[in-house]
């Protein structure tokens, strides 16, 4: 059991740097260019709106086959297909329990369940604020209204 714990914990931090990674880059690229979005078209809003869901699938779907291929690895999961399945459907919370680890590895697959909530709400929040930034803006007398268009 502490050997599942030890790596499930490595896995667990491995994938919150790599999203930490992913919100400074996705900052980096469009929140402190976006920080004024007075002067956006509707159409600007929704394709930065679609740059920031983009980039955050991608590193959800990161997250995941980094712990599908820890699965693989251990012999649980016949290929990386069902690795990856397993995987998507565990760190999402689905967890149909068509596909199971053994006794063993059993914990690991809950530490990837708590792993996806954490960050999935990381990339809610942060998907929250761009909206905010996005599609309500301050006018010059301080009140906020919703894009121009």
């Amino acid at each position: 059991m502490l050997l599942v714990i030890i790596v499930a914990t490595a896995l667990l931090l491995v994938t919150i740097v790599i999203h930490g990674g992913a919100v400074l880059l996705l900052y980096r690229v469009g929140l402190q260019p976006l920080s004024n979005a007075t002067g956006m078209s509707a159409l600007q809003r929704l394709n930065w709106s679609y740059f920031f869901v983009i980039g955050f699938v991608v590193a959800h779907l990161i997250e995941i086959m980094i712990w599908a291929f820890a699965y693989w690895l251990t012999g649980e999961l016949k290929d990386m297909e069902e690795a990856t399945y397993f995987s998507a459907i565990t760190f999402a919370t689905i967890g149909y329990g068509d596909i199971t680890l053994s006794g063993k590895w059993r914990l690991a697959s809950a530490m990837e369940g708590v792993n996806g909530i954490l960050l999935f709400g990381w990339t809610t929040a942060f998907l929250f604020k761009v909206s905010g930034m996005l599609w309500f803006t301050k006018k010059p007398s301080g009140t906020y209204r919703a894009g121009d268009d």
